[in-house]
């Protein structure tokens, strides 16, 4: 459900994106899902750290909830409340959680 101004729920200004890229070293993105955009900080250690320990098999969505919930800059607050809306933003955190390839090599 789009708005006639395409402006997104919850959209930050210029200023305050440029403001969150200057603050957090390794960087900001934004999901959007159904009209509403949130901005999120990439994790480091200590946002994995977080998220990992609420791992839990009978519990999957925990370990989402956690990283957004400790990476979550603003935007729409109700991408995090809504169930709909969260498992489309959970599939975008689950890419975080893979970081960055990296390659094993033998020596």
């Amino acid at each position: 459900m789009s708005n006639p101004t395409n402006t997104l729920i919850g959209q930050a200004t210029n200023e305050q994106i440029a403001e969150w890229k200057r603050k957090y070293k390794y960087g900001i993105y934004a999901v959007e899902v159904d009209g509403h955009v949130g901005y999120f900080k990439n994790p480091g250690r200590n946002e994995l750290n977080c998220a990992m320990s609420k791992a839990d098999k009978d519990k999957a969505l925990d370990i989402f909830e956690e990283l957004a919930s400790v990476t979550f800059l603003g935007g729409s607050e109700e991408i995090l409340k809504d169930d709909q809306m969260f498992i489309g933003v959970s599939q975008e955190l689950k890419i975080k959680l893979e970081g960055k390839q990296a390659t094993l090599v033998n020596l």
